[in-house]
């Protein structure tokens, strides 16, 4: 594309085709302080120059039915008039962050559907177009929530039956079932697998430091979000007395927080995920930012489905370093939208090969969810996605009063 000298297009104004899709996925995920009953996957779809490209984000602090006046108000004029497809890279990125700010998940997905559009008609990957590939298969690190422990042997089982030697657990219903599941999960798979826990803030530092302690004498190699308030010199002091190091992940709401977090010694480790930062563009300002401090990058799952894991999968290919990748949601939701099946072999993933992102939305997509699963066009959704919208707002809500009664009854 060229620009003119001041940086906006002169060549003709691309016609673009926008398509944008809300998926409600059930889910029951039980964490420390949350029972999450819905995963809301946004779907993405530009087409220009007989070309599409696909993008998907996951719902993070926007509800269903701002999404879609979301992609009304901002997504839809900005593509009609060619703001942005037509704009320089720059004004490309300032748009996004834009976006970013009122709705990091959309951000996500429209970003990611500019990768793969470009690489589609360049006939390059994302990976390439992010810098180089630098690894062809990336090494997996899988998530297992503990609901009881039966249901967790088969997770388990299946887990290392891909060859997977990375964990991530999640803790934080109480120090000492906390203690006893990670015991048990260790016992099981050995002493070869690599765990970390992911706590979602359900300790204060008096709480969680002689669980810690115990947990490094288990193995454990780092804590993710080991504390419950966003205390940088409570997190300085637990590195240092504790010594395993700290992951951040939805403590780190942007690049200012994380230079607070560096600045005040708190992170060893930042967790990227892409639903969160508002995709691969910005994804690349948090890992240069930790470059320079000489933080680690890992780069997290939120359910991503098969388009989402195709952009998480291509920027851990392009990243120089990577500390570990998280997957799959496909494999956690029971189901997949793309042709292309995610094999997880010897834990590790293949990075896609061909043009953006390597993966195909078929024309039937919709004919391949679940019954269970509610679908919104984001043009048409109007009252139907508001009152659902509420709905599961209210349920998300109730659930959580009645998880936070039961673990404090527990406790």
């Amino acid at each position: 594309m060229r620009n003119s000298s001041d940086g906006s297009d002169d060549t003709q104004v691309r016609p673009v085709n926008l398509r944008g899709h809300l998926l409600a996925v059930p889910v029951d995920f039980r964490i420390a302080l949350t029972r999450i009953r819905f995963s809301h996957h946004v779907l993405i779809q530009l087409r220009a120059d007989d070309t599409t490209g696909v993008g998907e984000g996951i719902l993070y602090r926007t509800l269903p039915h701002q999404a879609g006046a979301l992609f009304s108000s901002l997504i839809r004029p900005a593509f009609a008039d060619g703001r942005v497809l037509n704009a320089s890279s720059e004004r490309q990125r300032d748009w996004l962050a834009e976006l970013t700010t009122a709705s990091p998940a959309l951000a996500y997905a429209v970003d990611t559907a500019l990768w793969d559009l470009r690489g589609r008609a360049e006939g390059r990957s994302v990976a390439e177009l992010l810098g180089g590939t630098q690894r062809r298969h990336i090494s997996v690190t899988e998530q297992i929530f503990i609901r009881d422990w039966p249901t967790a042997e088969a997770e388990l089982d299946d887990i290392l039956s891909r060859g997977t030697r990375r964990l991530k657990v999640k803790i934080g219903v109480n120090p000492q079932a906390d203690l006893e599941a990670i015991r048990r999960v260790r016992a099981f798979v050995g002493p070869d697998v690599e765990i970390r826990v992911d706590v979602n803030h359900a300790y204060t530092l008096a709480e969680g430091e002689p669980l810690y302690r115990a947990l490094a004498d288990l193995g454990v190699l780092a804590l993710e979000e080991p504390l419950r308030l966003r205390d940088w010199p409570r997190l300085r002091t637990l590195r240092q007395r504790v010594g395993l190091p700290v992951i951040l992940d939805e403590s780190v709401l942007s690049l200012e927080d994380l230079q607070a977090a560096i600045a005040q010694e708190a992170v060893d480790i930042l967790n990227i995920k892409l639903t969160r930062v508002g995709g691969i563009s910005q994804a690349l300002r948090y890992a240069e930012e930790c470059r320079q401090h000489g933080v680690q990058v890992a780069l997290g799952c939120t359910e991503d489905l098969g388009v989402g894991t195709a952009a998480i999968v291509h920027l851990a290919a392009a990243l120089p370093e990577v500390h570990s990748t998280e997957g799959l949601g496909s494999i956690r939701l029971g189901f997949d939208l793309i042709s292309e099946p995610w094999n997880v072999q010897d834990g590790t993933l293949a990075v896609p090969q061909g043009p953006g992102l390597g993966v195909t939305l078929p024309a039937e997509w919709q004919d391949r969810l679940p019954r269970r699963l509610r679908c919104f066009d984001l043009d048409d959704g109007g009252w139907l996605l508001t009152a659902f919208s509420h709905y599961a707002l209210w349920l998300q809500r109730a659930s959580n009063v009645m998880w936070r009664v039961r673990r404090k009854v527990e406790r």
